[in-house]
């Protein structure tokens, strides 16, 4: 049996994906079914095998492909997964009387096959539950945050760090060579004039230190592939992490987010190939000192009273090294802060003429982060400055000390070199303490910030078991729910109770800050109320998986955006399997089929970041027919025309209007044509519901509003004209 293969799989990854919740439910796990097939609408083609294996993480399995016979598979090593002859997969739970028992999926159900066995080698995928469930590549952001997870990367390569260590040993023994042989050419072959023994003792150490280099070569080699594959692992984490973060949970800058994300630098300097050999060479700093008690006897006290004087000094710089690195943080990531919305608030800026306002702010804040730097640099560079004074102290201790133990002992000349040459070999990794140590303060303080990052509340806590509901219409119930932004604030929603029936088509009006937006976050599923509960399809919408929520639920947000890429890649952000049949039928419906007519690249048409060189009206059409690409059962809507003319708006309405037949839609508007696709309409003022009830009667209510308002202005008006005094006329001329 072949453990690992090079033969790569046929079959479409989403065949893959329900063969392996068919193998989760067979094993009792509790996974989501819209998380692993919307993994595996995703999946390219460079290496189909280990994308499935990433699907497999997805649903909570360990697996591993492998090339046997079914006749010399062992049934303690099912269940597993194997791909048919016809193309389709099979889930393999058992093997008897020469036949295997074949599990399928095919539309929704699950058929049983027998299949004969053979001698045939076949590819098989073998699963099975995770000790840790989910913990693994593309899900590791979903475990339970605990402090040691810096702590499990070097455990999961322990393998490499013991290659490292072994690389390590044989270097610094090879190292002695050069001490030896400088003893026995000043003890052995200048006494006797051998120039014989001298080229055989200097060809063997130029072999040992060919094979030092060699081995100090690997030792590198393998430390940058460490960290090279500790740093995807660790930025795949966190950017996934950030991703899965809860929208009312996100912190309110991003560029505080950035900084934050940006720590992992701090973690990658640690991790690079000098630092991790520092760390490595620090054991065989005893070694070395054994070796000079060997040879020089009390010479050695010279190094070991260098050792305080060159550890002494990093570790009490500590202190404001650390002070010196939260305010660098933090003035990072004020900066980042700046930054971003200085570039993405550029036409603002320029039209307001506050450039010198903002130069004036990123001056300050990089006054004082260069004052920062400037701080770390002398530190770093005054304690750099010791370590190299200590070593030459040493090396000149060291000869010193030699004199006095030639002229009174019998130690000789060559021992006294051979000392000297261990003594620099002894001090050179300790020399470098005080930067490896700067390095780990600033590691420190970076996994400080990733660990808050950690703690952000996510959509998809792994402790939380969620309801899988295969479809979900729009019915909701709203129980004593109250939301705001800041749990310390006062609730920007407050809606005791309110009920929407599937297929129900409603409106919600009220002033500019009412809280329509927010209320549509709510049913959304994006904001979570801090009181009372939101039943959808009679179940809490918390309690239910994320991605059911968002498979039936189609939202269009005011900050609703598009993204670098080609017009296909942005459509098919909302379905990947989408052809161009379906997104052209999309940008129909929503009318940006006109945005097709007027360049010749299609639906290739590269747009730019945020959709810039587009018109806001060309975005708004875009974003809806993203949208309607979706098919949601639910369809959420926040000012969806504002952008739009009204030759277009009306078009859209019409199209809708076919469209949506049975499905929920609720919309925030202030335009009065969108009115005509409800039949209820809900008022907010203030963060409560003031009305609601059928359209006309609602409008009815409102036009009657309006009218005695603009009685009472008119009366004021009135009385206040007639209240004035009467001028006196003003007479010209002279007085008689």
């Amino acid at each position: 049996m072949n453990n690992t293969t090079r033969k790569q799989i046929m079959a479409p990854a989403t065949y893959w994906a329900e063969s392996l919740l068919l193998a989760a439910r067979q094993l009792g796990l509790q996974t989501s079914p819209e998380c692993v097939r919307g993994a595996a609408s995703w999946v390219g083609c460079d290496d189909p095998n280990a994308a499935v294996l990433d699907i497999a993480a997805q649903a909570g399995l360990s697996a591993k492909f492998v090339e046997i016979s079914l006749t010399r598979l062992s049934p303690i090593m099912l269940p597993a997964l194997l791909e048919l002859d016809d193309g389709q997969i099979g889930l393999l739970i058992d093997i008897d009387a020469g036949r295997a028992t074949i599990l399928l999926t095919l539309e929704g159900k699950v058929l049983e096959r027998l299949l004969p066995i053979d001698n045939h080698p076949r590819l098989l995928l073998l699963v099975h539950e995770r000790t840790a469930p989910r913990k693994d590549r593309v899900n590791d952001y979903l475990v339970t945050t605990t402090d040691h997870w810096l702590r499990d990367i070097f455990i999961s390569h322990w393998k490499t760090l013991f290659e490292l260590c072994a690389g390590s040993l044989f270097s610094n023994l090879l190292a002695i060579c050069t001490a030896l042989f400088a003893m026995q050419v000043w003890d052995r072959v200048i006494p006797a004039r051998s120039i014989n023994t001298l080229w055989v003792l200097a060809s063997g150490v130029a072999m040992a230190l060919l094979l030092e280099l060699m081995l100090r070569m690997m030792r590198v080699t393998i430390a940058d592939h460490f960290g090279k594959n500790a740093d995807i692992k660790l930025s795949s984490m966190f950017f996934a992490r950030v991703l899965d973060i809860r929208n009312d949970a996100r912190p309110r800058s991003p560029g505080s987010l950035i900084a934050q994300l940006r720590d992992l630098e701090q973690l990658r300097e640690l991790l690079t190939s000098s630092a991790l050999g520092v760390l490595i060479d620090l054991p065989f700093v005893f070694a070395f000192l054994l070796i000079i008690w060997v040879l020089g006897g009390w010479l050695v006290l010279v190094p070991l009273a260098a050792i305080p004087l060159l550890v002494l000094p990093g570790v009490l710089a500590q202190y404001p090294l650390a002070k010196l690195s939260k305010e660098g943080m933090a003035e990072a990531a004020l900066r980042n802060a700046i930054l971003m919305e200085s570039i993405y608030r550029i036409e603002d800026i320029k039209t307001l003429q506050a450039e010198p306002r903002f130069r004036q702010l990123w001056d300050q804040t990089n006054f004082i982060n260069a004052d920062i730097s400037l701080k770390q640099r002398y530190l770093s560079g005054l304690l750099m400055n010791l370590s190299q004074t200590v070593q030459q102290l040493a090396y000149a201790g060291v000869l010193i000390e030699g004199v006095y133990a030639i002229l009174d002992t019998d130690l000789s000349f060559g021992a006294v070199m051979a000392c000297s040459i261990l003594t620099s070999r002894t001090i050179a990794p300790l020399s470098q303490i005080p930067a490896v140590l700067s390095r780990l303060q600033n590691a420190r303080v970076g996994k400080d910030g990733l660990d808050k990052l950690l703690e952000l509340p996510i959509d998809h806590p792994v402790d939380k078991n969620t309801y899988h509901k295969p479809v979900l219409l729009g019915r909701y119930e709203f129980e004593n729910v109250s939301y705001s932004f800041d749990p310390q604030e006062k609730p920007v929603l407050t809606i005791p109770c309110l009920s929407i029936r599937p297929g129900e088509r409603i409106a919600i009006l009220g002033r500019v800050g009412a809280g329509k937006s927010t209320l549509l976050r709510v049913l959304a599923g994006l904001a979570i109320p801090q009181q009372g509960r939101v039943l959808f399809n009679d179940t809490p919408i918390s309690m239910i998986d994320v991605a059911d929520v968002r498979r039936d639920i189609g939202t269009v947000l005011q900050e609703a955006s598009l993204f670098y890429g080609s017009l296909r890649e942005n459509l098919l952000l909302a379905n990947p399997l989408a052809t161009d049949e379906e997104l052209l039928a999309a940008m129909r419906l929503s009318c940006a089929d006109q945005l097709l007519l007027k360049q010749p690249h299609g639906l290739d048409l590269l747009l730019r970041e945020n959709g810039f060189g587009l018109s806001g009206g060309q975005k708004q059409s875009l974003i809806l027919a993203r949208t309607f690409l979706r098919t949601p059962n639910v369809l959420l809507l926040d000012e969806p025309t504002a952008s739009l003319d009204e030759n277009t708006e009306r078009n859209i309405i019409e199209n809708m209007r076919q469209w949506l037949g049975g499905r929920t839609l609720i919309v925030a508007t202030h335009r009065y044509p969108l009115l005509s696709l409800v039949d209820r309409i809900i008022v907010i003022d203030s963060g409560r519901i003031v009305r609601d009830g059928p359209r006309e009667e609602i409008l009815a209510a409102i036009r009657s509003l309006a009218a005695n308002s603009q009685n009472v202005a008119h009366s004021k008006t009135h009385i206040q004209v007639h209240s004035q005094p009467q001028r006196q006329p003003q007479t010209t001329g002279t007085s008689p």
